[in-house]
């Protein structure tokens, strides 16, 4: 891979250039999360691999199948595809090969899922629900941190946004009218084209992601750049929040079992549950299959649409 190259020879100054942008373009095909979880991935391989006497790189297929065999039903069908694929991303970078059959690897993988069914379920954060929202925000006082989270929280829940998409937000991309603010989303996980997401003032001015946004902004003195940012000791602001501290700012005011998709889940349960059609769901979620929505609808109104219930017995 070319984050493997060290462009220190003699090149002319524009092929230099060149070679370090196109290393920069190269490193930001992932994202931050993304890298983050398969390095965190990469080293527990590496530790196991020591404990066994086993060569982590290059890594063996067989050494791999171990090593998945090992996790078998303690961890998700796609946390093992993860892994794999952390894997195999190491060897690439490296430039080194997996050695022997990597489709035995692959075969242990299928036998772990055949054999772990009660493992495939996907476990869901719950749904942040409106009167959660409420009951946070009515507990945030006028601190620096408190408008942030304020903000933040009613933000990532009225706009459907992921993590990385409301950390990823500049003032830059907000303009704000009568009606509300309408925010330029430059990238998502599903799309790398410009959308408009378009986020009304409530009535309801204590969960009012317009008000609070308003509010952050002119507490933090903010006006160009990153919106939503760290906190230093003396309420010093620093860099750009990561979706890490999304997560942690969500579990801090919510609870543990919350995370950062909370929020964009709950947006979405209680759409359903008024009544909102698959459409509507999916212009606010921005899913490109109606797949993930329909769960969202399964859940909100599971007994509501059963056999027996649409039959009237």
């Amino acid at each position: 891979m070319l984050q493997t190259l060290t462009p220190t020879c003699n090149l002319p100054i524009d092929q230099a250039e060149l070679l370090q942008k196109t290393i920069a373009y190269e490193k930001a095909s992932l994202s931050p999360n993304t890298v983050r979880t398969y390095t965190s991935m990469c080293k527990k391989f590496q530790a196991w691999c020591e404990i066994n006497g086993l060569s982590f790189l290059p890594a063996s297929a067989e050494t791999i199948a171990l090593y998945i065999a090992s996790l078998g039903a303690t961890v998700s069908f796609s946390t093992i595809g993860s892994v794999i694929a952390a894997i195999e991303m190491a060897h690439e970078k490296d430039g080194k090969s997996i050695s022997g059959d990597k489709e035995l690897y692959r075969r242990v993988k299928k036998g772990i899922r055949r054999t772990h069914k009660e493992n495939q379920t996907l476990k869901q954060a719950p749904a942040m629900t409106v009167l959660d929202l409420k009951g946070v925000c009515c507990k945030l006082g006028d601190s620096l941190k408190d408008c942030r989270d304020k903000a933040l929280v009613t933000l990532a829940f009225f706009g459907a946004f992921r993590r990385s998409e409301v950390v990823s937000l500049d003032v830059e991309h907000l303009e704000f009218n009568g009606n509300g603010v309408a925010i330029s989303l430059l990238q998502s996980k599903t799309s790398d084209t410009k959308q408009i997401i378009y986020v009304a003032t409530a009535k309801d001015k204590d969960i009012c992601p317009v008000k609070a946004l308003k509010g952050w902004l002119a507490k933090g003195k903010i006006k160009a750049g990153p919106i939503f940012l760290s906190l230093m000791k003396g309420d010093k602001l620093s860099g750009r929040l990561s979706g890490h501290s999304v997560n942690a700012i969500i579990k801090e005011h919510f609870g543990d079992e919350y995370s950062g998709h909370s929020a964009r889940r709950g947006l979405a349960t209680a759409s359903a549950e008024k009544g909102a059609s698959i459409h509507i769901i999916k212009k606010h979620t921005r899913h490109k299959s109606a797949d993930m929505v329909l769960r969202y609808v399964d859940g909100a109104k599971g007994f509501e649409d059963s056999a027996v219930t649409v039959l009237g017995v």
